[in-house]
């Protein structure tokens, strides 16, 4: 039997602004809604961030993980010093570069600015290097790495800015998804298993649709692409909880690594792909460090 491949899989650990030093200028848009209910609560659920994430390198070490997956929503309010302190916190995670994947979450992007985009970029260009750039449709994505012989990471972008206050919902673009169709039928793809990784959960827990304001729009095209992979995974975020869910439009599971560092929800997964099967072991966090759930192996 082969060495299993180790892959983990973390998500939304919102680092948050100094609300109360912010640009005036920043105030006069969804921004400022944001940083009142930061300002309110919401920030105290991720104050320890910088500890959980100290944690999350050491697990990273300690288990010996092959692949880093972050599904995205590094920040609160997609701040340029917000995303320069995630970039610093996740950056003992993000070497070799080639082994760290990413994608950019809602709260990265936030509102509609002109570098918005390229502020993310600028921060991660490192790990968005293409092993197949001809599939691109714009930007980084599809991103594609080829992992050894047997295994590859596709990441899509599902995030854009959301102007209003109470729309938090994602669209995958549609030349996105038709690149996607057509790499999924690449020759260098053949035969490997296939991590797909976007921000917004396609399905909930309860393998419903999220709902309009919040989910992925046109998660069922998502899924009809996919519905042709025979062997693998598709990863995402979004939503603060984790879990597992198999739905009958797709052959393969999909799994919500929720968020990370929100206090009294924190987890993750690790990912174990051996021979084109997987091991998903769920990852908790046990107020002092991160460790495995002994309650929770999941053999497909």
């Amino acid at each position: 039997m082969n060495k299993p491949l180790r892959v983990l899989h973390f998500s939304d650990i919102h680092v948050g602004a100094l609300v109360r030093h912010m640009k005036w200028k920043k105030w006069f848009s969804k921004r400022g809604i944001g940083a009142i209910n930061l300002l309110r609560g919401r920030a105290k659920y991720f104050d320890e961030v910088e500890e959980k994430m100290v944690a999350m390198a050491r697990f990273k070490e300690e288990n010996e993980i092959d692949i880093v997956i972050n599904t995205g929503d590094y920040t609160a309010l997609g701040l340029e010093h917000e995303l320069a302190l995630a970039r610093e916190l996740v950056d003992p995670m993000m070497y070799p570069p080639q082994n760290y994947l990413t994608v950019p979450g809602n709260h990265d992007i936030y509102v509609h600015e002109g570098n918005s985009h390229y502020r993310f970029s600028e921060q991660f260009c490192s790990v968005l290097q293409n092993d197949l750039p001809e599939y691109c449709a714009g930007g980084h994505y599809p991103l594609v790495r080829l992992v050894g012989d047997d295994v590859a990471v596709v990441a899509l972008n599902s995030s854009k800015p959301n102007p209003y206050p109470w729309r938090s919902d994602g669209h995958i673009p549609t030349k996105q998804l038709e690149a996607f169709d057509r790499l999924l039928q690449d020759e260098r793809l053949k035969g490997r298993f296939l991590f797909v990784i976007t921000h917004y959960a396609p399905r909930l827990a309860n393998g419903e649709p999220d709902r309009k304001l919040h989910g992925l729009h046109n998660a069922d095209d998502f899924l009809c692409s996919c519905s042709v992979i025979e062997k693998g995974a598709i990863l995402f975020g979004h939503v603060h909880r984790t879990y597992r869910v198999d739905i009958p439009e797709v052959r393969i599971p999909l799994y919500c690594a929720g968020s990370a560092t929100m206090e009294g929800h924190e987890g993750a997964w690790v990912y174990e792909v051996v021979d084109q099967e997987i091991l998903a072991k769920q990852v908790y966090w046990n107020g002092k460090a991160y460790s495995f759930d002994p309650h929770c192996l999941l053999d497909l």
